[in-house]
């Protein structure tokens, strides 16, 4: 090896078979490629994914745990569907729990790197929004997890074991429903308080744009279940 002055690159370890399907399939379930409901069969994981069969098994296990698929015993694994109006419910009271004090700590804690990263994905959040509802929900997930990572709370172990079902729903849902322009407002609004480091208006303005969302999936969900009952009568 050279002693020489200059550094050596930095080397991008490959991915594990694992996480490699698992980060294909996710790609496809958030992008709408698979849909609610549909069957995953070993076969068109493999054909997919061009793994053999256990890490393919591996993958989807990860893809478990983080509620984008579900498995049933002698029945086989399948997307997800999406959530009902009370399960809706029930994570946003949980969603109002955790990230207002996770953005309090977060405005109290980030550093001029951290804001320099939210003030990026915000940028992005606001272009994303003219190329479809599974672009902009991607963004927004980007947004709210820069914005927790600067926390540096260890409930962002809690945060990240709902955050992957709460971006299915962003863009099936919320953003096939509402007029996107009002949240760029609200994550405007959430990062200048960042930027000032006021942390009490930063979840002040954090809570109150969840309970937003939460109207919208809301009403999302209700009109989804209308349109499925209107159409089996």
């Amino acid at each position: 090896m050279s002693s020489g002055g200059s550094s050596a690159a930095r080397v991008e370890l490959p991915l594990s078979l694992p996480e490699h399907v698992r980060r294909i399939l996710r790609d496809d379930i958030l992008g709408g490629g698979l849909a609610p409901g549909e069957r995953l069969t070993e076969a068109q994981v493999i054909e997919r994914t061009g793994v053999s069969r256990t890490p393919v098994r591996e993958g989807l296990r990860m893809l478990e745990a983080e509620g984008l698929v579900v498995s049933h015993r002698g029945r086989g694994t399948y997307v997800a569907y999406r959530l009902t109006p009370e399960e809706a419910r029930l994570l946003y009271d949980v969603r109002l729990a955790i990230e207002p004090h996770l953005t309090k700590l977060a405005a109290e804690r980030m550093t001029a790197e951290d804001l320099d990263v939210v003030r990026d994905v915000l940028a992005d959040f606001a272009e994303a929004l003219d190329a479809g509802p599974h672009l902009a929900g991607q963004r927004d997930a980007d947004f709210h997890l820069a914005i927790y990572e600067a926390s540096r709370s260890e409930l962002r172990s809690v945060l990240r074991g709902y955050w992957s079902r709460m971006q299915l729903e962003l863009s099936e849902q919320i953003y096939a429903t509402e007029v996107p322009r009002r949240f760029v407002r609200e994550h405007e609004e959430i990062f200048d308080a960042l930027a000032t480091g006021d942390g009490e208006r930063a979840a002040d303005a954090m809570a109150r744009h969840l309970a937003h969302s939460r109207g919208v999936l809301e009403k999302a969900l209700r009109k989804s279940i209308d349109a499925t009952e209107k159409a089996e009568q």
